[in-house]
């Protein structure tokens, strides 16, 4: 008898240990933010000067975040769920700057957080989504499929102080035989998505909301390492992959994170 009831003693204290041991969980939700020199972007405003010193003005930015990825300190690691962890930014859509992840978060204390900007290979195929605003942002069958991983919208100054587009395009790349941009003429494609890692600790408590804000520092975009000049790649670069690579590398500090 004295043997039973201590087990029962035993298994009931396990069992309120492993409660108290339990941290509950917590809600996540994340902000966009896109600034030029750490502040926020007047749009459709001939202000802004790159390190190529090509003036130029911003309209809009729409991109795509993926594969979502959250890292507690321990080495746990949570996975967005929720459409592959897949979000849509578009700077004229106020809706979509705000993303309240419809996913319970444990609570505890997170060291980083990881995302691929645009779409791995798996995740980018033709006909994803079926509604717009995300349809509006098709990559061309011809030119490779999928979807634009970002539409970075605007106008600069040209050479002569004329006007011209600039529609910095990025997705999926191609090589071409010879020195044509004829889709005839395209022998292989690149993908032109990179992992984006954000380290800073924040916080999710039990039954809470937490905020944070992944930044977009867009003048980043066009230096470190490599200088880009709008006059030499035009107001175009859907099929130049030398300048989509070139944008691909200087990604690696365009984006950071601040926690609220």
């Amino acid at each position: 008898m004295k043997k039973t009831l201590f087990l029962l003693g035993l298994i009931i204290f396990i069992i309120i240990g492993c409660k108290e041991k339990d941290p509950g969980q917590g809600d996540l939700q994340i902000k966009f933010k896109h600034l030029i020199d750490n502040k926020e972007i007047i749009y459709d405003s001939m202000m802004y000067i790159n390190a190529a010193e090509n003036t130029y003005q911003v309209t809009e930015v729409k991109w795509f975040l993926s594969r979502v990825t959250l890292f507690k300190k321990g080495g746990d690691i949570i996975e967005i769920e929720e459409n592959d962890g897949i979000h849509y930014i578009d700077t004229k859509i106020e809706s979509t700057l705000l993303w309240n992840i419809n996913q319970k978060i444990e609570a505890g204390e997170y060291d980083s957080i990881r995302f691929i900007f645009g779409f791995n290979a798996q995740d980018n195929i033709p006909n994803r989504f079926v509604n717009q605003p995300e349809t509006s942002m098709a990559w061309p069958l011809t030119l490779g499929g999928g979807y634009h991983y970002m539409m970075l919208n605007g106008k600069f100054k040209s050479m002569d102080e004329s006007i011209a587009a600039m529609n910095v395009h990025m997705g999926i790349g191609q090589i071409y035989e010879g020195t044509t941009y004829s889709v005839d003429s395209i022998i292989s494609f690149v993908h032109n998505h990179f992992n984006v890692t954000l380290s800073k600790p924040f916080t999710i408590e039990k039954d809470q909301k937490k905020t944070i804000s992944i930044v977009m520092n867009v003048e980043n975009w066009f230096q470190n390492p490599h200088i880009y000049n709008h006059f030499q790649w035009g107001s175009h670069i859907m099929q130049k992959q030398d300048a989509m690579l070139m944008l691909k590398e200087n990604g690696w500090d365009v984006f950071s994170l601040n926690v609220e």
